[in-house]
């Protein structure tokens, strides 16, 4: 027994409604529960799997700067205006990425 949530429900659906359901389940990227539970509370549900595709993108970029932040810092070769270039362009790609999968959900 969940000691957090110590009551049980139950209902029943048809055919239809149980599709349905389960659509709109998958669709929200949550479990049964939580989607229920969301909206039954009247929570705004965001499904984000599709940012979940952009992080190993920004966490190399970011890496990218890092290493070029460490060399100034260090005093060593600063960055051509290419690399800075071309780190802002990646930069750029994957921002409007963002901004079409956030449009979408609008």
């Amino acid at each position: 027994m969940n000691k957090t949530r110590p009551k049980q429900l139950s209902f029943r659906v048809s055919e239809e409604e149980y599709r349905q359901l389960q659509e709109k389940i998958l669709e929200s990227g949550k479990n049964q529960q939580e989607y229920i539970l969301s909206c039954v509370l009247e929570k705004q549900i965001v499904n984000t799997d599709g940012i979940k595709e952009l992080i190993p993108e920004l966490k190399r970029i970011g890496n990218n700067l890092n290493q070029i932040a460490k060399r100034c810092n260090e005093g060593g070769m600063l960055p051509s205006e290419a690399e800075v270039r071309k780190h802002g362009e990646e930069l750029n790609k994957v921002w409007q990425s963002l901004r079409r999968y956030l449009q979408r959900r609008a």
